[in-house]
């Protein structure tokens, strides 16, 4: 507003200023016949002529240039036929001179006042582009939906100047040796003007509630002012950083600052702020933040709720064994004669299922200092095997035979002996159980060994013939806590997804052909590795071999 009525006020000067100019033009008229005369008509013996620069300096403030060259011709002329009009018969010398003198005093005026006119023009012309950008500058200023203050800063840098009079050197320094020092120079820095959406940010309901000092909109402990003043002092020419500031319904609000510093030294009571409110952002990065680390929580306590239950699946087995060996081994200890020989072997079962169970701590305990042990070389024949025999109990109970195939030519695999050990017990007491709970006439799982792929792998399925897998089931089969039976954890199939994977397997499901449910999974075959050489080799291998002389016995 302040910058329009500068304008309308320019304009309204510069109007009244070319009235009178025209009317000072117009007596140019009449001067100029009246030198005219005077020295055409009278013997006064002077370069009357001279006056004709009057004329021009009259005209030229209502002429334009081409005017301005037309009547400093006209005066020239006039002056020419003055002299020969009233010298003609007694031409001399002084009168010649006085003529020259007239000439050359209009011919320099009339230069000087072109030089002058281009001058005005030039200097119009640079006022208009001016005032131009002044109002293109106003409707940016007024028009941006970012929040924009013009701030007089003059104060402030006659303060910092009065420091480095001082000898002041180290601004930190002086800030943290004088602390309401920098509070002070807030209250020296005042508002100019501020646009609309400033006092949407601030919510104010107009600008004379913005107007004035900056000191009322800052927080009594803000770091952002001495970090502006350090800008100051340094002479930077510009300087972004965060801020808060306090709404006029006394909010806080956290705000980016963005400062461009005059680079000509002056300017400094016009100096714009830009301001971006970021409260909300700042905002939806706490609760991301605190979403964060819920979730972060929620995860732990899920992974120590899945290695519980892990640990209690896998334990469940040895245990029973122990539990159930130990009381076969106190009935035979009981009898009459006791059954030392019998009991001894119970006592022998349960030894095995202690180590189970031990070996299986252990493991959990890797899984989670990322231990991946797995390159044990493991013969899967063997491997089964010990499998039917630590589940021997379980299977003679369910009424089911097991029955293993192995492919020819089968080769050891790579990985963790105690993990693939657990995946067989888990897949076939999993078939135990389909096999009990659909009523299966036929009692029989069958673990298949076989070459995958291009022979770097080796399957091995196990099938029972239960009811197979249901679709409703199948996309969740591996989550863990699904499970389908009403005592089960669930835990079980993720568990053994998870073992395969470490190791560089894969485990998946599908139903056979004639019923049942496979469970294949594939692992790495530990391929024969090439011998180490001992040396290069010899030049002429055809050549023999020559043995080394005996060592002499000094």
């Amino acid at each position: 507003m302040g910058a329009d009525w500068a304008g309308a006020e320019w304009s309204g000067s510069q109007a009244a200023g070319r009235a009178a100019e025209r009317r000072l033009g117009v007596l140019a008229i009449p001067l100029a016949l009246t030198v005219f005369v005077i020295d055409t008509f009278t013997d006064i013996e002077s370069a009357i002529a001279v006056l004709y620069v009057l004329v021009l300096l009259l005209a030229a403030t209502a002429l334009s240039r081409r005017g301005v060259l037309r009547v400093a011709a006209g005066c020239a002329l006039l002056a020419v036929l003055s002299f020969f009009l009233s010298h003609w018969h007694d031409m001399d010398l002084s009168a010649v001179l006085r003529c020259g003198v007239s000439l050359a005093a209009i011919l320099i005026t009339g230069a000087l006042l072109v030089r002058d006119h281009d001058s005005r023009a030039l200097l119009v012309r640079a006022n208009n582009a001016l005032a131009r950008s002044e109002r293109r500058y106003r409707g940016m200023f007024e028009q941006a939906r970012i929040s924009l203050w013009e701030q007089d800063f003059t104060a402030v840098t006659a303060a910092l100047d009065a420091l480095r009079a001082d000898g002041v050197t180290d601004i930190a320094a002086h800030a943290q040796a004088n602390p309401g020092w920098a509070r002070e120079m807030g209250a020296s820095v005042v508002t100019t003007n501020v646009n609309d959406a400033t006092l949407e940010l601030l919510g104010a309901a107009g600008r004379a509630e913005v107007l004035g000092p900056l000191e009322r909109f800052l927080p009594a402990e803000d770091s952002a002012l001495p970090q502006i003043l350090l800008a100051f002092w340094d002479r930077r020419d510009r300087f972004e950083g965060r801020a808060q500031l306090i709404a006029a319904d006394g909010r806080t609000l956290t705000v980016l600052l963005g400062i461009s510093f005059p680079d000509d030294g002056v300017g400094f009571d016009r100096v714009v702020v830009g301001v971006v409110d970021i409260t909300q952002r700042e905002r939806t990065q706490e609760a991301l933040l605190a979403a964060q680390a819920e979730l972060a929580r929620a995860a732990r306590a899920a992974t120590l709720g899945a290695l519980s239950a892990s640990i209690a699946h896998e334990l469940n087995q040895p245990l029973g064994a122990i539990v159930l060996n130990a009381q076969a081994c106190l009935r035979w200890l009981r009898r009459d004669p006791p059954d030392i020989e019998t009991a001894a072997k119970a006592v022998d079962r349960m030894v095995r299922d202690g180590k189970r169970a031990a070996d299986i701590v252990q493991r959990t305990r890797g899984m989670l200092v990322k231990d991946t042990r797995c390159d044990e070389t493991i013969d899967l024949r063997q491997l089964v095997e010990e499998v039917a025999l630590l589940l021997e109990r379980e299977l003679s109970a369910a009424a089911t035979v097991l029955v293993s195939g192995f492919a020819p030519d089968v080769p050891p695999v790579r990985g963790s002996r105690v993990g693939l050990q657990q995946v067989l017990i888990n897949l076939v007491t999993n078939g135990l159980h389909a096999m009990a709970e659909a009523g299966s006439p036929r009692r029989e799982l069958t673990i298949t060994v076989e070459l995958a792929g291009d022979g770097n792998e080796v399957s091995v399925a196990v099938r029972d013939r239960g009811r197979g897998i249901d679709e409703a089931s199948r996309a969740r089969l591996f989550d863990p806590f699904f499970t389908t039976r009403p005592d089960g954890m669930g835990m079980g199939l993720s568990i053994c997804r998870s073992t395969v994977e470490s190791c560089g397997g894969t485990l998946t499901a599908h139903n056979h052909a004639e019923g049942g449910a496979v469970f294949e999974f594939t692992i790495p075959a530990a391929l024969p590795q090439p011998p180490a050489s001992s040396g290069p080799l010899p030049a002429f291998s055809g050549s023999p071999a020559v043995p080394p002389a005996p060592a002499r016995e000094d």
